[in-house]
């Protein structure tokens, strides 16, 4: 596998860019890992893997992606996995990112599934689960909180951040019903900025000439 780190963006959300060193093999090889490493889920050790470790993205078009991850229906790693993939290789490495996703898994939950059929009764098998949940819980706060280092420091991100915890987590609202709403003015308010700011960019281009 390649630890060649492609040029970082100010972006993720931008125009697929094809890296010779990330090729669909490693794309497989490289989720492939992630998955069958990802006890407890697979995005903690997606971002450790792919931000840490490989440095393929900052830790900003991480969360990026994986924003528009969850968006789009499906398993929200599955769907970065294949947007990542696309991104490096085009559709080649989309389809490599998300066979190395669930392909060799696929086996391992199967024979999971298999030993809890025939064993799940035991109680010590529940105490163990039990104690699986504690470790699960402890590697979502801890990707929780390394996923907000990139977050812009602004307020804004932060509200809307607040806002949804508040009303998926306290108030218990559908959490299709708080996306519809806050999203549309969180995309708005962005792109707001971001044409107030093209101009002063494009003046500082002409500048710099």
């Amino acid at each position: 596998m390649t630890d060649a780190s492609p040029p970082a963006k100010a972006s993720a959300l931008c125009p697929a860019v094809l890296h010779p060193n990330i090729t669909p093999w490693v794309l497989y090889l490289t989720f492939t890992r992630i998955s069958l490493s990802g006890f407890g889920g697979t995005l903690f050790w997606a971002r450790r893997k792919l931000v840490d470790d490989l440095k393929w993205v900052t830790a900003a078009e991480f969360a990026e992606y994986y924003g528009l991850g969850q968006v789009i229906p499906g398993a929200n790693v599955f769907n970065m996995a294949i947007l990542l993939g696309h991104r490096f290789a085009g559709v080649r490495g989309g389809i490599g990112a998300g066979l190395g996703f669930f392909s060799m898994p696929l086996f391992v939950v199967v024979g999971a599934a298999v030993l809890y059929q025939n064993f799940g009764s035991m109680p010590l098998v529940h105490k163990a689960l039990t104690g699986m949940f504690a470790v699960v819980v402890g590697l979502t706060i801890a990707n929780a909180y390394q996923m907000t280092t990139g977050l812009p420091r602004k307020w804004r991100p932060w509200i809307f951040t607040l806002m949804t915890f508040a009303a998926v987590g306290a108030l218990r609202w559908p959490l299709a019903w708080v996306m519809f709403a806050l999203a549309p003015i969180a995309i708005g308010l962005s792109w707001r900025e971001t044409a107030a700011l093209a101009p002063e960019a494009s003046a500082g281009d002409g500048g710099a000439r």
